[in-house]
C-alpha cells in the first residue's frame, strides 16, 4: 500500500514540477524559485530553454511511475524496471541535495521539502 500510495504522490509530483518549468518555459516570473535563484523576474531564453528538457524529463519520470503502477505498460522488463527505479532515486537524491543548498531562500524553501518527499517516495518505490 505505501509503495502504491509512493509512486501517485512521485506522479503527482512530476507533472507539478513539470507545469512549473511549463510556465517558465511561457516567461512566468520565477527566476526566484528555480535555477539557483539567479534572476528574479523572468528568466532568461537559455534557462527557459533548460525548462523545456526538465518538462520532458519529469514527464517521462511520471510515466515511469505509471507503469509500475500498472497504468501503463512498462517499456521493459523487470530487471530494467529496477535499473529505471534506481535511476530515478538517483535524480530524486541529486535534486533533493542541490534543492538543500542552494543560495536562493525562496528555492530552498519551496522545492527543499518537496525534493526530500519525493527522494523518499523514489525509494520506498524502489525497495
Amino acid at each position: 500500500m505505501l509503495d502504491a500510495f509512493s509512486a501517485w504522490f512521485l506522479v503527482f509530483a512530476f507533472i507539478s514540477t513539470a507545469l512549473f518549468h511549463v510556465a517558465i518555459v511561457l516567461g512566468a516570473p520565477l527566476g526566484e524559485y528555480s535555477y539557483g535563484g539567479q534572476a528574479a523576474g523572468k528568466l532568461s531564453l537559455r534557462l527557459r530553454a533548460t525548462s523545456i528538457f526538465s518538462v520532458i524529463v519529469m514527464l517521462g519520470l511520471a510515466g515511469h511511475c505509471l507503469a509500475q503502477g500498472g497504468v501503463f505498460q512498462p517499456l521493459f522488463d523487470g530487471r530494467f524496471n529496477q535499473i529505471g527505479n534506481w535511476a530515478m532515486v538517483a535524480f530524486c537524491a541529486l535534486a533533493a541535495i542541490m534543492n538543500n543548498i542552494t543560495k536562493s531562500m525562496k528555492e530552498r524553501r519551496l522545492w527543499g521539502p518537496v525534493t526530500l518527499a519525493m527522494l523518499a517516495a523514489s525509494l520506498v518505490v524502489a525497495i
